[in-house]
């Protein structure tokens, strides 16, 4: 393009520039709409635009705002003429209608009502006698801007001057959106300007009569926009916008409130020129205007911060589709719901070209007002939220109208309304060194931190597409190499000493030698010293050992809670065995399938326990209670089983997705990296009495039991506290000092008044904390709270955080602990930026071996570690995927937001909802079966399985025995629901909302 056309083209005007896009695009002669709009009657009434209505109606809802307030303020430096100025502003008033428009209701209907004439103040504030005038400018400024108006009594229109020198002042200009909008802020400017200049002169006003105005243009608008136009309009819209998402998923900082809140700031930018060059060539290449790269940019950008792939972004347009409206004052802007497809990973190229082919749409059928289309549509509602679209974009690419005034140095100043109509607004436009880009924010939901550093992406992006426009959304760059470094190095400094040429049950045996008359278990009145533990461990080792238990040999280990169990899992660690715990609660038949599917060589058990019964004769079985005197007769010494760290400690089995518990196998050098850690955050861990209430077939066992024995303290064994007949038990441990528990049974607790006294120490996990519960256990008496978080599969804990009292907000679930890796990567494995969703990979000391006899499941949650030469690690380590939905917070903390699947957890347990769905379909009469976790009473969360099957042969007694037989207690369903039918959504899915 020449010089002389791209000029030309630069003094078009918006409506004249999109039209001009339009036919280029299109190929199609055109020209601006040549429709006369005619005068109106000057005896009838006056309707408010489709525009108007919609703020006035706000206004209505929520009066005394200034959320529409429009301004503008001039720094004029040099001799001003007030008098001048006044009469300026007069005229304009004069000269404009809309200037002198109220809003009233005549029997419950909006009008317009046009004065015949108006005056507006222009008050002068003298401040240059104060040694603070420029505080105090900025104050006033600021109250001025923010004054509401009162749309029925008027003036929509205010002016106020500062003085603060003789020969300085500041204008401070504020009318109503109901009857300006941006461009019509140009055009005031303008016509101050060339007022000015003639009064000065004496001189009569240059301005040439207006042909029309604004309330010809609103009468003009009810007449035309209806029957067939306006159904040829909305048949556009309601295809476009079909099956709309309710809402664009962007994680705020805060809550959003239950009424949308207008208070808002503004954070800004300017992208470097060398980058909006490029943008612009890239444009021209593409064949596509800079207002469409600008777009598929700000979409890319939502993408990567919400994973979502349908996103509507509203974007301003002046509106003004016929000539004569382009000098009048009054709100013609119009907002266009630009829905952009992003699915399938397209490259920006691609995505460019869908952008333009959407935008051509939407800007031929402009006509329609948003306020319009949101009547006619009637989207659902939500008062937190705008309808159709949250966030915006406004790209100001037209020549401003600037305020000159002869003998006059004028700056234009920003100005700060406080408020936000939508959650995001970004605004840009280019100047001479690069593209400006400013995003307005609704400061109930966002941080300025938040926004600058969204900012701040939106560059690194921009970066990003210039470089190589071919490349995949998902691979082009957020983050600088700072946030990089940070987010991949700094956060994940963790590396620290730990034992890791030692197996763990060697951790117990150095604490017995040093402390050997301490109890180490009690169960109560039953106790044991530690060199008791460790004489009667080895001697059970050495008749193991016998059995042929040696390193990577399973052992079943199936005991009720006495100090029997605890000597059974030391003697299998001494004996260089793993140990594969089986609850005795359990089903008999899931104790078999435990036991085969981890091909345990050996059970240890006693003949108390029925469950074990009619196990495979190629088991061993151990029975304590019958065999005790030949385990006497063994060495009391420490056995020599040649075992290593690197091999299995013990094999925890976790809910399966596919039906079939899967078994997690946790080395010894896993296990030490751990214990270490908790050793460290364990006051006086010497003296520690921690109550051991978790059942040895989940991993929180492993911290109470080992955690204990390798750091001097006493376990305290008692049942399970997540059973409400337990609490007496937990009264009863007043000397306890250590409490490790779920969130669900520590609120029980909280409520039973059932703290045990003089706790030191209570560690959550394994659910969501609430603050609530925070302060609940810190008033009775509680001296410190951690939140700790981490699957099996990471032994245990891998992220950890005090939640000390007198905080707000959301408890979070930590920083990495010690020898742990945490990242928040997207699906290409790329670490998302702070604040961003991603899903949390866990890496470090902690790993697992991975699934016991499962490589494919291996393969799939175990992948390798694509960082570790950034971070120190060596080649071929491995990430667990955790499935969990997190982001990083601004001080390095994690915060849990959910599951990336259908994972449930429930009073701690972690239930797969397929193990239980596969369970009902064994039935003959059941077709298919769903599970859920749902809440009808607040704080009760239960299991329901809802079923489709034979009404007549489907029996609920039967379903029930069923799960019973097969499930461990937790997971069985409180309720079992028989249906029809499932309900599904428009594309097929299941609809769980529905149930």
């Amino acid at each position: 393009m020449s010089d002389d056309v791209s000029r030309d083209v630069a003094g078009l005007s918006l409506a004249q520039r999109t039209e001009l896009e339009l036919r280029l695009l299109r190929g199609r002669a055109a020209t601006l709409n040549d429709q006369v709009i005619p005068r109106r009657d000057p005896a009838a009434s006056i309707p408010l635009s489709f525009a108007q209505q919609r703020l006035w109606f706000l206004d209505q809802l929520h009066p005394g705002r200034s959320t529409y307030n429009l301004a503008r303020r001039i720094r004029m430096r040099g001799v001003l003429d007030v008098e001048a100025l006044r009469r300026s502003i007069d005229g304009i008033v004069d000269r404009h209608e809309s200037l002198r428009t109220t809003m009233v209701a005549v029997d419950g209907i909006p009008q317009q009502i046009v004065a015949s004439s108006l005056r507006i103040p222009l008050p002068v504030t003298d401040l240059s006698a104060l040694p603070d005038r420029e505080t105090q400018v900025q104050r006033l400024a600021v109250e001025e801007v923010r004054r509401p108006f009162d749309l029925a009594r008027g003036p929509l229109l205010r002016a106020a001057l500062f003085r603060l020198e003789p020969a300085e002042h500041l204008l401070v200009l504020t009318v109503h959106h109901i009857v300006s909008d941006a461009w019509s802020l140009g055009i005031i400017f303008r016509e101050i300007g060339a007022l000015y200049q003639a009064y000065i002169r004496d001189e009569p006003s240059p301005l040439p009569d207006l042909p029309l105005q604004y309330a010809d243009v609103a009468t003009w608008q009810h007449r035309t926009l209806q029957g067939k136009k306006l159904e040829r309009e909305l048949g556009y819209w309601r295809e476009q916008l079909k099956g709309v998402p309710p809402a664009l998923e962007l994680l705020t900082d805060r809550p959003r409130p239950p009424v949308q809140s207008t208070r808002g700031a503004k954070q800004s930018i300017t992208i470097p020129k060398r980058v909006s060059e490029a943008l612009k060539e890239l444009s021209r290449a593409e064949r596509v205007t800079p207002f469409t790269t600008l777009l598929a940019a700000f979409h890319t950008l939502l993408n990567r911060y919400t994973c979502q792939q349908d996103i509507v972004v509203g974007s301003p347009i002046a509106g003004r589709t016929q000539a004569e409206t382009e000098g009048l004052v009054g709100f013609f802007v119009n907002t266009l719901a630009l829905r952009l497809d992003l699915s399938g990973d397209p490259t920006f190229i691609e995505l460019l070209h869908r952008a333009q082919e959407m935008a051509l749409g939407a800007f031929a059928h402009q006509d329609l007002p948003f306020e319009k289309l949101v009547e006619e549509l009637q989207p659902e509602r939500d008062l937190r939220h705008t309808p159709v679209f949250q966030v915006a974009l406004a790209y100001q690419n037209f020549p401003s109208h600037k305020l000159e005034l002869p003998g006059l140095t004028l700056q234009s100043e920003t100005t700060e309304t406080g408020n936000a109509k939508f959650d995001l607004m970004l605004y840009t436009w280019q100047r001479a060194d690069g593209l400006r880009a400013v995003l307005e924010y609704n400061i109930d939901l966002f941080e300025a931190g938040t926004i600058i550093r969204m900012l701040s992406h939106f560059e690194t992006l921009l970066e990003s597409i210039v470089f190589d426009p071919n490349q995949r959304l998902s691979r082009l760059r957020l983050l600088s190499q700072e946030e990089e470094h940070q987010l991949l190095r700094e956060w994940n400094a963790t590396a620290s000493d730990f034992p890791d040429d030692q197996p763990i049950h060697r951790l117990f045996e150095e604490q017995a030698a040093r402390t050997p008359q301490a109890v180490a278990v009690q169960v109560g009145d039953q106790r044991i010293t530690y060199r008791e533990l460790d004489r009667r461990a080895n001697q059970l080792a050495h008749y193991l050992r016998a059995h042929g238990v040696a390193p990577e040999v399973r052992v079943g280990v199936c005991l009720d809670r006495s100090l029997d169990l605890v000597v059974a899992l030391l003697g299998v660690l001494k004996s260089g065995g793993a140990y594969v715990p089986l609850d005795p609660t359990y089903p008999q038949d899931r104790i078999r399938l435990l036991m085969q599917d981890a091909q345990v060589a050996v059970l240890i058990t006693d003949d108390s326990l029925p469950a074990v019964q009619g196990q495979s004769e190629r088991v061993a079985i151990v029975r304590l209670d019958r065999e005790l005197a030949s385990i006497s007769r063994e060495s009391d010494q420490q056995v020599q089983s040649g075992v290593n760290p690197a091999n299995l400690a013990y094999v925890i089995y976790t809910s399966g997705s596919t039906g079939t518990p899967k078994g997690v196998a946790i080395t010894h050098r896993n296990s030490a990296a751990f214990l270490t850690w908790a050793k460290q955050i364990t006051p006086a861990a010497a003296g520690t009495r921690v109550l051991a209430t978790t059942s040895i077939s989940f991993d929180l066992s492993v911290y109470e039991i080992f955690g204990t024995l390798s750091w001097g303290g006493t376990i305290l064994l008692v049942g399970s506290a997540l059973e409400l007949p337990d609490v007496p038990k937990l009264r009863a441990s007043g000397a306890a000092t250590l409490l490790n528990t779920v969130p669900s049974a520590a609120t029980a607790l909280v409520g039973l008044r059932a703290i045990p006294t003089g706790l030191v120490q209570m560690n959550l996990g394994g659910e969501a904390v609430t603050r609530t519960l925070v302060d609940d256990l810190y008033a009775a008496g509680v001296g410190n709270v951690f939140n700790l978080y981490g699957p099996t599969e990471t032994t245990t804990y891998s992220t950890a955080t005090h939640l000390p009292p007198g905080e707000t907000g959301v408890p979070g679930i930590g920083r990495p602990i010690a020898n742990t890796r945490a990242y928040v990567l997207d699906r290409e494995l790329k670490p998302v930026p702070i604040g961003v969703p991603g899903e949390l990979y866990l890496g470090g000391a902690g790993v697992a071996r991975g699934y016991l006899g499962r490589a494919g499941f291996t393969a799939e949650r175990f992948v390798p570690d694509p960082f570790g030469p950034l971070v120190g690690s060596s080649s071929g380590e491995r990430l667990y995927r955790t499935g969990d939905r997190v982001r990083w917070r601004p001080d390095g903390t994690l915060e849990f937001l959910g599951r990336l699947d259908q994972q449930l957890k429930l009073r701690g347990f972690r239930i797969e909802p397929g193990e239980v769905e596969s369970i009902l379909e064994q039935h003959p009469a059941v077709r298919t079966a769903v599970v859920i976790a749902r809440a009808d009473t607040p704080g009760d969360m239960r299991l329901v399985a809802y079923v489709v099957a034979d009404r007549g042969r489907a029996d609920l007694a039967q379903l029930r025995g069923l799960l019973e037989h097969h499930l461990p207690e937790y997971m069985v369903p409180g309720a079992i629901v028989i249906l029809d039918s499932l309900p599904l959504m428009p594309n097929g899915k299941l609809d769980r909302a529905a149930l």
